[in-house]
Formats: structure tokens, sequence, C-alpha cells
């Protein structure tokens, strides 16, 4: 099945109206490479989610997150879309893109929080549509968007008086935790009280994709942020991060991004830059 990208591929985040003009064949079912916050305003219809069939109700947001399987059929439905990629949660902090991996898919929430979120996804909406967005704006829209996060995280935990979320959300939590001691899917596995087969078959069928590369990419993006967000040398990122030698972090940066180190923290740099 083939992936869909982002309609936008130079931005990290895109609102569009439920009813778009897809750049992709949406009547059949597809996966995104990108996160969708989907938020009916009133209306019917209904969609596939990793072949689960959910109805579109009013005043309810549903979450889609990267690999999932995904079909939706507007009908008369009428809302908002929130896109995002995962690159995005390198801006918003606290936020982490594993707290999305709520156990269900979709939240009923009271015609007040529904109203506040598509106001404020709204707002989104209206500075995306500005010629050129000054790079406060930019960041403007982020601070909206973690808004936005944060309540459906709080809501959700709520509604499930459980915050600890699906196997998605543990295993990404523990992985988010650990990711500077601990590289070895054995390790992750023992934290999950699961064997190692047992854990890659989880993550194949949550995520697509096995534990070892999750490992790698949460690796990879701490990298990042270390590189942009302090005062650290190479060197002493490869330090904090456990490497045994500048050496093999300078091969795993060059392999999981085709960069040298320093070429991708010139890029980093390059692209927070007013």
């Amino acid at each position: 099945m083939n992936i869909v990208s982002l309609p936008h591929p130079n931005n990290f985040l895109v609102v569009e109206p439920l009813n778009y003009p897809n750049p992709y064949d949406f009547s059949i079912p597809h996966r995104h490479d990108y996160f969708e916050i989907i938020l009916v305003r009133e209306g019917k219809g209904e969609q596939l989610i990793d072949f689960s069939k959910t109805g579109l109700n009013e005043n309810c947001v549903y979450t889609v997150y990267p690999g999932q399987i995904h079909h939706l059929k507007r009908e008369e439905a009428e809302g908002l879309i929130l896109q995002f990629k995962k690159d995005i949660f390198d801006f918003i902090f606290p936020v982490k893109y594993h707290y999305l991996y709520f156990p269900q898919a979709g939240l009923q929430l009271d015609t007040n929080t529904f109203n506040h979120l598509y106001e404020i996804t709204e707002s989104i909406l209206s500075l995306n549509n500005e010629p050129q967005l000054s790079p406060l704006s930019i960041h403007k829209s982020y601070s909206y968007l973690q808004i936005v996060l944060i309540t459906l995280i709080e809501q959700h935990q709520y509604h499930s008086n459980n915050d600890s979320g699906s196997f998605g959300g543990k295993f990404l939590q523990l992985l988010g935790q650990g990711i500077k001691e601990k590289r070895k899917v054995a390790d992750y596995a023992e934290l999950m009280g699961v064997s190692t087969d047992r854990l890659t078959a989880l993550c194949k069928e949550t995520f697509g994709t096995t534990p070892l590369r999750l490992i790698h990419e949460a690796l990879i993006l701490e990298i990042k942020r270390l590189m942009v967000s302090g005062d650290l040398t190479l060197k002493e990122i490869a330090f904090d991060l456990n490497f045994d030698s500048t050496a093999n972090f300078s091969s795993f940066v060059k392999s999981a991004t085709t960069f040298t180190p320093s070429e991708l923290q010139e890029q980093l740099k390059k692209s927070l830059l007013p």
C-alpha cells in the first residue's frame, strides 16, 4: 500500500477544510506519513482506521497517526483537518509525538471544549492563508497546535481515566525516557514484559516498522535536539548519548540522515534562522 505524503511537503503544519480536494485517491484505503487531527463540526460520514469502522460525529475529534490504514467518507460532514509531520515536535516542547497514540481514535467533546479547539484551529488556518509568514507567526501557529494537542491529551486521559495509553504510547514513552542508555530491542522487551519476538510483532502491527527502527528514530531525534538546543559540541553530544566513540557517532548520524554530524547541525540551524 502506498504511503501518502503531506499535501504541502515544505510545511510542517497544514489546516484544510474537511472537504478539501485531496491530491491523492482518497476513495481507497491509504496510509499517511503524517498525523491528522480531524475536527467534525456538523454532518455525518464514516471512516476506516486500521480496519475498524467508526462514524463521523458532531463535536468529535479523531486522531490518525502515521502508518495507520485510513479511509475517510465525508458525505455531508463539515469541519477541519490538522495535518502535521513528526518533525514539528522538535518545536512544541514538552509535547511528544507518542502522547498522541490514544486508546481510541475518536473522542466526543462537550460543545464548549470542541468550539475552543475549533477556534484555535481556525486561527492556524488564518495564519497559513497569509501570503508570507514571519518567523514569529510560524511559531505562533505551532503554539496554537500545542494548545490543541495538550487539550486533546488531557481530554483523552479524563475520558479514559487512564493516562498510560495503548501499547504504542507505552512503548514510545519508555523509548523517550530510556534512549540515552538503552539501545537494544531486548532492553525494551524486558521493560514491556514481553519477548523480543512479541515486541517486534506488536511494533510491526502498531507502527508498521520494527522496534530497532523506532529506537534509531528516537535516537536521531534526540541528537537533533541537542544540536540546536544547547551549547554542547558534537563530541560532547556523542558522549552525552553514550556512544563509545565519535567515529561510531558520526557513522550512525551519516547512516540515518545521509549527513555528517557537522552537516546535519548546519542544516538544522539554517532551518531555524529567521
